[in-house]
C-alpha cells in the first residue's frame, strides 16, 4: 500500500525490528513487555515475524521506518506457537530484564507471576479471546485475530500513517480467512479509542487490566472494511 508515492506499508524484515522495538518502548509503554526494554521487545516482535500466525507491518518513507503494526491472525495459535518455539529465548530475555529492573520485577510478581509461570510450564491454556471479563463470546466466528499495537513516530502523526497500517493489517487478516479482529486500548487520553471508533471499530467490553487501568475492547469484521 502506498500513500502519495511517499509512504508505503509492507511486511517487516528482521532488519526493521530494532526500529520497531525502539518505537514501541518509547511511544507505547503500556503493559509489561515495553517495560522490559528494547531487547526483549525486539525478540517479541521477531517471534511474531517468524510465526505463521504473526503479522508485523512497517510504514516506510524514503526507506526509513516511521510506524509499525503488530498483531496476529489467530491469537491462540500464535501464543501456542511462540510458547512452543521461542519460550526459552523469551523467558531468558525476560528474566535478564527483570533482574536489572527491580521495580518492574516486583510488579510482575504481584500481578502476573503465577499466570506466566503456569503458561511457561505448559500448565495453563492460552486465552482464546481478548474481550473483557464478563463479556459473552459471539457464536459462529472463526479464529480470533488481535491487533496488538499500532505506533507511529511522533513527527509523522496526522498524516494517515496509522490508518494505512490498520487497513493493511485488516487486509492481512481477511486474506488469512479471519472474520473478527479485536484490540484493547486504554480508556481516556492514554488510549486511542477515538481513532478506532472513527475507523469503524465497535466497543464490545471494558475492564480493569492487571496494572489497575481501565481498558476498552474493540472489535471489527475485516471483510467489510473498505481500504482506500
Amino acid at each position: 500500500m502506498s500513500m502519495g508515492h511517499e509512504i508505503e506499508v509492507l511486511a517487516a524484515s528482521e532488519d526493521d525490528l530494532r526500529t520497531t522495538a525502539a518505537l514501541h518502548v518509547a511511544e507505547l509503554p503500556h503493559g509489561l513487555f515495553p517495560r522490559l526494554g528494547e531487547g526483549f521487545v525486539r525478540r517479541w516482535h521477531g517471534a511474531h515475524l517468524e510465526s505463521r500466525y504473526g503479522v508485523v507491518l512497517v510504514a516506510k518513507q524514503d526507506g526509513e521506518v516511521v510506524g509499525f503494526a503488530l498483531g496476529t491472525t489467530d491469537r491462540p495459535a500464535n501464543v501456542a506457537w511462540i510458547i512452543g518455539h521461542r519460550r526459552r529465548e523469551l523467558a531468558l530475555a525476560g528474566l535478564r530484564a527483570l533482574l536489572t529492573r527491580p521495580v518492574v520485577a516486583a510488579g510482575f510478581v504481584r500481578t502476573r507471576g503465577l499466570r506466566y509461570a503456569r503458561r511457561l510450564l505448559g500448565r495453563g491454556a492460552a486465552p482464546a479471546r481478548v474481550a473483557g471479563r464478563g463479556d459473552v463470546p459471539e457464536a459462529g466466528f472463526g479464529p480470533i485475530a488481535v491487533l496488538e499495537a499500532i505506533v507511529v513516530a511522533p513527527e509523522r502523526r496526522g498524516r494517515s500513517v496509522g490508518t494505512a497500517l490498520s487497513e493493511a493489517f485488516l487486509s492481512s487478516v481477511a486474506a488469512a480467512g479471519g472474520d473478527r479482529v479485536e484490540l484493547i486500548t486504554k480508556a481516556g487520553a492514554r488510549g486511542a479509542a477515538g481513532f478506532y471508533e472513527r475507523a469503524g471499530w465497535r466497543r464490545v467490553g471494558s475492564h480493569v487490566d492487571r496494572d489497575g487501568d481501565e481498558v476498552h475492547t474493540y472489535r471489527i469484521d475485516p471483510r467489510f472494511v473498505r481500504v482506500r
